[in-house]
């Protein structure tokens, strides 16, 4: 059934978006041709996790970068299984990037999609529920944005050549990880960065010391990255990003260990290549970037004879331009995406084949002052989905995303805000892991996605906090049914608050944050056993504090996150425990001397045994447990050396 009052809004969104290209583009002559800086809201992601929280608690997975958002809960165990899940939203419902590129597919349902190393990260982006049109296609839970080091991060002024070591244990695990950056200046215009991380654990064991079994990995990983200014307004980027994850895991990895599910060797390859081009000329008209890339992730398991599995490659372009006009900032540009979903050693008689896809969208996005305290950030996408399935049906799917944000400065220091978003997503490639068995119903159709917020900011001298309320919807998900047929299976309905609060004073920093969401599919909550959409998890708290001394050299610091008990569950299934997990730090610099480092991290520090809310809990059928748990108390020691 249609919601008239998001049908209603999307189609003066939409009006309202091609109005505001209609006054940019007849107000292009009169612009002036030296920069303006546009003031009122921007076009930052909701939440940005830096490099500096990445190497106090010494993240080494997906759960250890997003510890401290609410609005994002990472579940699995380990590395390999670990999923996200963003407002009780899984990442195959977002759109997600490293460095613009877009990492499309789904592999196996039992184990996580993305892989990233965070020793090689800049900074992380987060927009919760539908938003922007610079989103990108498909990004009806949101988007997630890996950014990697450049060399110039990490080059000093008027230095030609460094180098960065890193040696890490893990207590939990017996683990090893050792990093080695190398960065330089090969002239005036071009610096290159070689960066390789290796690391060794065991398995990991939980809060009441046991192992879970098979969740050892060895994992490789790289960065090579180019960068060089070929004139001082033209900026080229070409970076190869690998990750290599090994090791004898369950045949379905967030599973524990049970005669129906096995231990086995398993590869699992992720790697990126990414030309980025900029050019910035001082001119409003022009700040153009565009991106060719080339992404290709796959896993196999090891059977009594040979290998088999799957993968996703995908080769796409992605171009954009920002023009000032007056006081617009106007966005646009388009997105190309060719995917290919594959089969690994497929059974001779077999009569499935390779899927096939291309994607492509066009955009706008328009932040306009219109008076000193109310701005309105508006914008529309149009996507088109081309799909040839593995029993070679032809799907065409295309539709529109509209949205408008206004912000109202009310006062110096409180703003509040308020927006609709749609997001749509045509019929996909399916579970890679998939394509030998299960089959798309003939009348599989599109998703959407309405998200619908309000809320304010404060913000004044060392305090500020905020709220955003929102109600969202995603129609139509699709999911695998008995039979092993992909069908649209019914609605997705989510509403939340996110609270948060920040506050500084001398040498400490305080931050709060709170995230309560009720995702359900028609009408019953989210569950585990919903995978490839979501799940609920209870209400989360988040804290850190972080306190310098100077005069000796240290970085103290600390992070709880508490979980409610899930009371809302199906029928069939067990109320989720809840927890809280402390995490402390110490960073010292011997002697103030910045190229050494010494940190000594505590995860987990009173051993809590728990399972995460996002990781899957007990059986429908048994009552058993078989997720897996969490690791219990972990001492990280790293030792850091700048040369």
């Amino acid at each position: 059934m249609q919601n008239p009052l998001s049908d209603i809004l999307a189609k003066r969104t939409l009006s309202l978006a091609i109005a505001a290209v209609v006054m940019t583009q007849s107000g292009a002559l009169l612009a002036d041709e030296e920069k303006i800086t546009v003031t009122g809201q921007s076009l930052t992601a909701d939440s940005v996790i830096d490099q500096e929280s990445l190497e106090n608690y010494q993240a080494a997975d997906l759960e250890d970068i997003f510890k401290n958002d609410p609005n994002v809960n990472v579940g699995g165990g380990f590395s390999t299984a670990q999923k996200i899940y963003v407002r009780g939203i899984e990442d195959t419902n977002l759109n997600v990037t490293i460095d613009g590129a877009t990492q499309a597919g789904y592999l196996f349902h039992h184990q996580g999609r993305i892989s990233v190393e965070p020793e090689l990260l800049k900074q992380v982006e987060v927009q919760a529920g539908a938003g922007l049109a610079t989103d990108g296609p498909g990004a009806l839970g949101g988007a997630i944005r890996f950014i990697t080091k450049d060399p110039e991060d990490l080059l000093r002024d008027g230095e030609q050549f460094g180098g960065m070591a890193k040696l890490g244990y893990f207590s939990n695990t017996k683990g090893l990880k050792l990093n080695t950056s190398l960065f330089g200046r090969l002239s005036d215009d071009v610096s290159v960065l070689a960066s390789v991380t290796r690391q060794d654990s065991n398995e990991i064991k939980d809060g009441d010391g046991n192992k879970q079994k098979n969740t050892s990995s060895k994992i490789d990983s790289g960065l090579f990255k180019v960068v060089g200014h070929l004139s001082d307004d033209q900026t080229i980027r070409l970076s190869h990003d690998i990750r290599n994850d090994d090791g004898t895991r369950n045949l379905r990895p967030h599973f524990v260990e049970a005669g129906w599910n096995q231990a086995n060797k398993q590869k699992s390859r992720r790697e990126t290549t990414n030309f980025q081009y900029n050019l910035n000329p001082d001119k409003n008209a022009l700040n153009l970037q565009g991106n060719l890339y080339y992404t290709k992730s796959y896993m196999t398991q090891k059977s009594d004879t040979k290998d088999n599995g799957a993968g996703v490659k995908s080769l796409g372009f992605d171009l954009k331009n920002t023009h000032i006009i007056d006081t617009h900032s106007l966005t646009y540009g388009l997105n190309f995406r060719k995917d290919t979903g594959y089969y690994i050693n497929r059974p001779a008689d077999s009569t499935k084949k390779d899927e096939k896809q291309d994607v492509i969208g066009i955009f706008v996005q328009d932040q306009l002052p219109l008076t000193d305290q109310l701005t309105l950030n508006t914008g529309v996408r149009y996507d088109r989905y081309t799909l040839k399935d593995n029993i070679g049906q032809k799907f065409k799917s295309d539709g529109i995303s509209p949205n408008v944000n206004l912000n109202f400065a009310l006062t110096d220091e409180i703003d509040i805000h308020g927006g609709y978003a749609r997001a749509y997503r045509g019929v996909n490639i399916k579970e890679a892991y998939l394509l030998n068995y299960a089959t798309n119903d003939a009348n599989l159709k599109g998703q959407k996605a309405d998200n619908l917020e309000l809320g304010f900011d404060y913000s004044s001298g060392a305090l500020s906090f905020g709220a955003t309320a929102y109600v969202a919807k995603i129609k139509r998900v699709s999911t695998r049914v008995s039979g092993g047929v992909i069908q649209n299976t019914g609605d997705v309905k989510n509403k939340g608050v996110n609270l948060f609060m920040n506050y500084s004073w001398e040498n400490t920093d305080l931050h709060l944050g709170f995230s309560h969401n009720r995702p359900e599919l028609d009408g019953e909550p989210l569950d585990d056993g919903n995978m490839a959409i979501g799940t609920a998890s209870g209400d989360t708290l988040t804290a850190s504090v972080t306190h310098m001394l100077p005069e000796q050299n240290l970085e103290l610091g600390w992070s709880l996150e508490a979980v409610k008990r899930l009371k809302k569950v199906p029928s069939d299934r067990k109320e989720k425990p809840g927890y809280a997990v402390n995490d402390v730090y110490v960073k010292w610099n011997p002697q103030g001397n910045e190229d050494l480092s010494v940190t000594l991290t505590v995860k987990n520090l009173f051993d809590r045994q728990y399972l995460s809310h996002a990781s899957y809990g007990k059986s429908s059928s048994s009552g058993q447990i078989i997720g897996l748990a969490e690791a219990g108390r972990d001492v990280r020691l790293t030792v850091a050396t700048r040369f």
